[in-house]
């Protein structure tokens, strides 16, 4: 693990105009030590010179997002992987690049990194349980979906993404199209990534996952929590107390789950006699 992308990765999500790509690859960093962040993300500046010379920018949001779809989905079939979803590779833009299929907030990375080096406005839109692409322009963005071949959304059919996701619970509100910032995105894809390790591997291979969240500033109480449990997994009961015990310290009595917390504080702390 490597102190100076983590420390890159924490100073650059705290700026307003981060790269996505650059910032999800730091974090890929922690899976795959050699890989070279700065000659990836000249893959990603290739995609851009390519669709430059088809006339991208053009002035016109809603054909920009058309034609950046066309090239992406369409011609280099970059698309949602929804037979292995839960695949971690899936969360990692560098074998994204390589496979042409991930999540939805990877796939949004690929698609936001390259419009921005062609200088659209666009970003990343946090909706409940999904991921997509926006590009400024007139009274409303243009929605893309790159999870779904780049389709692009009118605001039915956000809404109908949102339904889906959240099992009719959440409605649809144009506030929810403003942008995501870095930090929010970038912690979103350590959250697939803690999920999806955790699941698929031994614990232990998703404990970077939460050091990451804890160093970045929107880290949650949760995240000591989720650091315990992966800890005692892997049995380092001490430091699994520890991080227990810092949830408790941080959510307070009235936290529900204080009591099942803290006999799991207390059931580490025993397994070192």
């Amino acid at each position: 693990m490597s102190t100076e992308s983590r420390e890159r990765l924490v100073r650059l999500v705290r700026r307003n105009d981060a790269d996505l790509a650059e910032a999800a690859l730091l974090c890929c960093v922690e899976m795959d030590p050699g890989l070279d962040v700065d000659a990836t993300l000249l893959r990603i500046d290739a995609l851009a010179d390519m669709l430059r010379t088809r006339g991208v920018p053009s002035g016109s949001a809603e054909t920009d997002a058309r034609q950046l779809s066309a090239f992406l989905a369409g011609e280099l079939r970059f698309t949602g992987d929804q037979a292995s979803y839960h695949d971690p590779d899936n969360a990692l833009l560098h074998r994204v690049l390589d496979t042409r299929r991930g999540l939805p907030i990877t796939l949004t990375i690929v698609y936001v990194a390259i419009a921005r080096r062609l200088g659209l406005p666009a970003y990343a839109v946090n909706l409940p349980g999904h991921v997509v692409a926006a590009i400024a322009g007139g009274d409303r963005p243009v929605v893309i979906d790159p999870f779904h071949d780049g389709i692009v959304l009118d605001e039915q059919a956000v809404a109908m993404r949102i339904a889906a996701a959240t099992g009719g619970q959440v409605g649809f509100r144009r506030s929810m199209l403003r942008p995501a910032p870095a930090v929010d995105v970038v912690r979103r894809l350590l959250n697939n990534l803690t999920r999806d390790l955790s699941a698929a591997t031994h614990p232990g291979r998703a404990l970077w996952t939460v050091e990451l969240k804890l160093l970045l500033p929107n880290r949650a109480a949760d995240d000591h929590r989720v650091l315990g449990e992966l800890l005692a997994a892997t049995g380092r009961f001490d430091a699994a107390a520890d991080a227990y015990e810092r949830y408790l310290e941080l959510v307070g009595d009235a936290a529900p789950d204080r009591e099942g917390v803290r006999r799991a504080a207390i059931r580490a702390r025993a397994r070192l006699n």
